[in-house]
């Protein structure tokens, strides 16, 4: 059995993308939250 978790694990691990992916996902998501942040605030102050 011990076995068999072990080769299931080692086929999540190799279906996870590789780092330089996750680096490109993560850059890509904080300029998202920093667009989406910059247009709150930009309609509050301008009271669009």
């Amino acid at each position: 059995m011990l076995n068999k978790i072990q080769k299931n694990i080692k086929t999540y691990v190799k279906q996870l993308p590789n780092f330089q992916t996750f680096i490109n996902a993560k850059s890509a998501l904080y300029f998202g939250l920093a667009a989406y942040w910059g247009v709150i605030l930009i309609g509050t102050f301008f009271n669009i």
